[in-house]
């Protein structure tokens, strides 16, 4: 009698041992299935936005580890061709200079709304042989001041740095030139200076700032201009 529990009872964890491993199995394959459509999608991290002593932020249109060095999302230097610069706008300004933006260099940009409504100023920035590389919409508010920089502002500039924050606009080493389209009342100012190593534009020191140059004619923008005394 003692012998046919024996048996029973070995039955009876066989078949609880292979429900198990059955189980095991099938738990498995559905994890091996769903797995990948689970998996949860990598995120680039952005730059954190650099905070002014105003408490206002400034935020920088490229992600992280986007360097002056590299070229613009999307661009394709070994199909670049040349291209036809932009056709000026009724009633527009259209302006050209060359900005710099690279490891050691940035350009500051000045615009002043002196109408009574508010417009919007087409920046744009072209490679060597005249191929669109960079384009920015910019609204300016109606008798209102503007300041534009190409590299991220040091996180306590000036007072006068912080309201209102400067758009940052990140023309790349591989801008040549650059032209703006002023409405009616929109004056244009602007200035190169050098922050080597940093990429980061402090007011505070001083960095040697060197005019920019506009001009109406793309042609006359790599020539220095002559001075006459008649």
């Amino acid at each position: 009698m003692r012998k046919y529990g024996l048996i029973a009872l070995g039955m009876i964890a066989g078949i609880v041992l292979v429900v198990g491993l059955l189980w095991i199995g099938s738990i498995g394959s559905v994890r091996a299935q769903s797995g990948p459509a689970t998996q949860p999608f990598a995120t680039t991290p952005m730059a954190p936005a650099l905070l002014t002593d105003e408490g206002a932020a400034i935020e920088t249109p490229q992600p992280a580890g986007f360097g002056d060095e590299l070229p613009p999302a999307g661009m394709n230097l070994d199909s670049l061709s040349p291209a036809v610069l932009p056709t000026p706008i009724p009633g527009e300004t259209l302006v050209y200079f060359v900005p710099t933006d690279n490891d050691a260099t940035a350009t500051v940009l000045y615009l002043y709304n002196t109408d009574d409504v508010a417009h919007v100023v087409a920046l744009r920035g072209f490679s060597y042989n005249g191929v669109l590389v960079y384009s920015l919409n910019i609204n300016v508010g109606a008798t209102s001041f503007l300041r534009l920089a190409s590299d991220s502002i040091a996180a306590a500039p000036p007072p006068s740095w912080a309201t209102p924050a400067p758009v940052i606009t990140n023309f790349t080493d591989f801008t040549y030139f650059a032209s703006l389209s002023l409405p009616r009342g929109v004056k244009a100012e602007g200035y190169i200076l050098y922050n080597p190593g940093t990429g980061t534009v402090d007011p505070r020191k001083d960095q040697g700032a060197v005019p920019l140059r506009f001009s109406t004619d793309p042609a006359s923008l790599f020539i220095p201009s002559v001075q006459s005394s008649r």
